[in-house]
């Protein structure tokens, strides 16, 4: 998705923002579509054998006002910890941040802020999102220093680097980007692999990829909502009034709301949360059994 320019405009959002956050289903959809349109490939990929889920990343971001505010807040440390990866998983933070650029970015800015083409110049703030920092432990994950590089250059081209060690599912590479040196970690599947011992940025097998397809059960339990879905419902259509046509000002206003809530307010919000996940665990189990 990185490859587009102003000559390629978005196509026309074909839901509201509101209601991808509701549904993972339909976000996975529209998700779908959107790559589709520009002729690439959507695969779902892996962070510690686990498939990445694209829609919690999209809604942690967009919660906190999109990647460029959430890069400028140094609050990328809070999207990563939200998935609550295994300590092992060092390179977590740059391949959460990888996958969001490659696959949601441009995702973001139709469906989200609601531009129509893509940014022609990049500001300075879009230009430091796929930047990291070097650290002193080999593999460290990524932190949330800007370094001047371009996401559009970087995803994709071509660097040079050095092989610093080799261990059984990679090496620890250094590689030279502008006048900047990082350290990390780079993993690779041997040709004679099973499915399933794919590593980190591994697409998911194609049983998992059917398993997808029957999402579009008419019968199947609508998902549950988190605490943020809740929120966001109950103040969008307070706010639509005020602020009609404005999807983006209005996703931004709510996401601050929900950032300045006491933990008290938060909680009725999870509470609502913790409930709707049993209903769909219930709803889901009955399902299943017909």
């Amino acid at each position: 998705m990185t490859e587009l320019t102003n000559k390629n405009p978005y196509p026309p959002p074909t839901a509201l923002y509101s209601d991808l956050l509701h549904d993972p289903n339909l976000f996975t959809e529209k998700l779908q579509s959107f790559h589709d349109s520009f002729g690439t490939k959507l695969k779902i990929p892996t962070i510690g054998g686990k498939p990445l889920d694209l829609h919690h990343l999209f809604v942690e971001v967009t919660s906190r006002g999109g990647i460029e505010k959430v890069i400028i807040d140094r609050k990328w440390k809070e999207v990563v910890m939200s998935f609550k990866f295994r300590e092992t998983i060092t390179s977590a933070s740059f391949m959460v941040r990888k996958y969001y650029l490659s696959l949601l970015y441009h995702f973001e800015q139709a469906y989200y802020l609601c531009k129509q083409v893509p940014p022609s110049t990049p500001d300075a703030m879009s230009e430091n999102l796929a930047n990291s920092s070097t650290t002193n432990r080999e593999g460290a994950a990524i932190n949330d220093s800007p370094v001047q590089v371009n996401p559009v250059q970087t995803l994709g081209s071509l660097v040079r680097g050095t092989v610093d060690g080799k261990f059984d599912g990679g090496y620890i590479v250094t590689v030279d980007l502008g006048s900047e040196q990082l350290k990390g970690v780079l993993y690779h599947v041997p040709s004679n692999a099973s499915p399933s011992s794919y590593t980190e940025g591994t697409p998911i097998s194609r049983k998992r990829k059917k398993s997808r397809l029957a999402l579009s059960d008419p019968y199947r339990p609508k998902s549950n909502r988190n605490g943020y879905n809740f929120f966001f419902a109950e103040n969008y259509a307070r706010l639509k009034p005020s602020f009609y046509g404005q999807e983006g000002a209005i996703n931004k206003k709510i996401g601050v709301m929900w950032r300045n809530l006491t933990d008290a307010e938060r909680q009725v919000y999870q509470e609502k949360g913790k409930r709707d996940k049993e209903r769909y665990r219930i709803e889901m189990l009955k399902y299943k059994s017909n």
